[in-house]
């Protein structure tokens, strides 16, 4: 099945043109790239509180003097900053259509009063996931130990018995998402939350991936500035969130 993910995505990301990489920017919760024919696409960043986030000049220069299609190539690395760039690239190689989707709030009952297990501590997401009502078990590390959240060893448990699951991009870069995927088969449905996912659902949903949960929107410079200051993807006003089924 990893071999059918990433297999896939480079197969569509060979299809369409390359470019060169303008401008890269790696802030502390986002990523985002922008190609000389004008493409733009946003990343994930990794906490940098659950590993340390190390650069040599000689990498970096690397990265800046890469095409949009050599970063996508590093979606399947586990380094934090070759992920970062590479989930911002695909972003932009493999948009999802700013007219599709729905949006964020359009989810919100399909849970309600179900167990949901979630992959990832997203302090600006979480009282979101309260507010609709969904009884939530949140796995990482970093929260273990507060009200409803444990270590992130326990998440396959914990998938077992909840009835819906919520995973952060973290699953790809860490490959959860490929080791839990034949129990997530079994769910009502599985949450793949962006950014820095490829719009490349039929994959994704081979792996349980029943919703993609991503931000859109057309105003670079905005979102570049807002990424720049150190700011989240989830309060970009220039963002919006929407989920593709």
């Amino acid at each position: 099945m990893n071999i059918n993910l990433f297999g896939e995505l480079s197969r569509i990301i060979e299809s369409v043109p390359d470019s060169q990489v303008s401008r890269l920017v790696l802030g502390w919760h986002a990523s985002c790239v922008l190609s000389q024919d004008g493409r733009f696409g946003v990343g994930f960043v990794p906490d940098s509180m659950k590993e340390p986030h190390t650069a040599r000049p000689i990498h970096t220069h690397s990265l800046l003097s890469s095409t949009l299609k050599e970063l996508a190539g590093l979606y399947v690395s586990p380094f934090p900053q070759e992920f970062a760039a590479a989930s911002a690239a695909c972003s932009a190689l493999v948009p999802f259509p700013e007219s599709g989707g729905l949006p964020l709030d359009a989810i919100m009952t399909c849970a309600r009063g179900d167990r949901v297990a979630v992959l990832g501590y997203e302090r600006d997401l979480l009282p979101f996931m309260r507010d609709w009502g969904w009884r939530i078990a949140v796995f990482d590390n970093r929260a273990a130990g507060r009200n409803g959240c444990f270590p992130q060893e326990e998440f396959s448990r914990g998938v077992r018995e909840a009835e819906w699951v919520w995973l952060s991009p973290e699953a790809i870069r860490d490959r959860w998402l490929l080791s839990t995927q034949n129990i997530l088969r079994e769910k009502k449905g599985c949450f793949l939350q962006g950014p820095g996912i490829p719009a490349i659902p039929k994959a994704f949903s081979r792996l349980g991936i029943t919703h993609l949960v991503v931000p859109v929107g057309l105003d670079a410079h905005s979102i570049e500035a807002h990424i720049s200051a150190g700011g989240s993807s989830w309060l970009c006003e220039a963002l919006t969130w929407k989920v593709y089924a």
